[in-house]
């Protein structure tokens, strides 16, 4: 998954602006704006599938709502209208960043990159389940990629330093340096190999990498 060079950023009080005016109009109307505007912390949250999809209709009915002011707030609210418009040829999904509340928000855009694929089987899933044990919570992206406990679950994207660790966790499992975790299969071993590629190209490209279980 690849981001938008567009990158609209919102002040602490431009973020104090619009909550305040959501307050006055109804937070029932706004639910996944006011849950973009209420995000602090070191993780980043993401929106995708019909959250990512109900972006642009708030936003514009936001817009309307502050009378079409096309002043700073209306024009980074635009921009994002368009960028997270949904589209039946890219899966786009919008991400916010903010660590405390004393910084700006930055909201962007990341969609799918057609020509890179990878994964695991459900076997090599269900061997991966039984690698790591009662161990899952020392590989803890990894263990993103074994069966789902239930259904849906929800789907993880990882930035650049989320991939490295990633990749660290794969060559640890594979390099059998902890002798408390069963063997890797050596189909397990050729998948997980596959997938170190496929990492690894992310990397370079800047990409996102998205663990998704259908």
């Amino acid at each position: 998954m690849k981001e938008s060079p567009m990158l609209v950023e919102l002040s602490p009080q431009e973020i104090t602006e619009l909550q305040t005016l959501i307050q006055r109009l109804g937070p029932r109307e706004y639910p996944t704006i006011e849950r973009l505007l209420k995000h602090t912390g070191k993780d980043f949250p993401f929106l995708d599938g019909p959250d990512c999809s109900r972006v642009p209709k708030e936003e514009a009915k936001l817009h309307y709502e502050r009378g079409r002011v096309m002043d700073a707030i209306g024009k980074k609210l635009e921009t994002l209208r368009v960028e997270s418009w949904p589209s039946p040829y890219k899966v786009r999904f919008v991400v916010a960043r903010r660590e405390n509340e004393h910084e700006p928000l930055r909201l962007t855009v990341i969609e799918m990159v057609s020509d890179c694929s990878g994964g695991l089987s459900e076997p090599a899933q269900e061997d991966l389940q039984r690698a790591l044990g009662f161990f899952s919570r020392e590989y803890r992206y990894l263990q993103e990629m074994k069966p789902a406990r239930w259904y849906p679950e929800d789907d993880v994207v990882l930035d650049e330093t989320r991939t490295r660790e990633l990749i660290n966790e794969i060559k640890r499992l594979l390099s059998g340096e902890n002798p408390h975790l069963d063997k890797v299969s050596s189909e397990l071993a050729e998948a997980l190999r596959r997938n170190l590629s496929i990492l690894s190209h992310a990397l370079k490209e800047g990409f996102y990498v998205w663990l998704s279980r259908a």
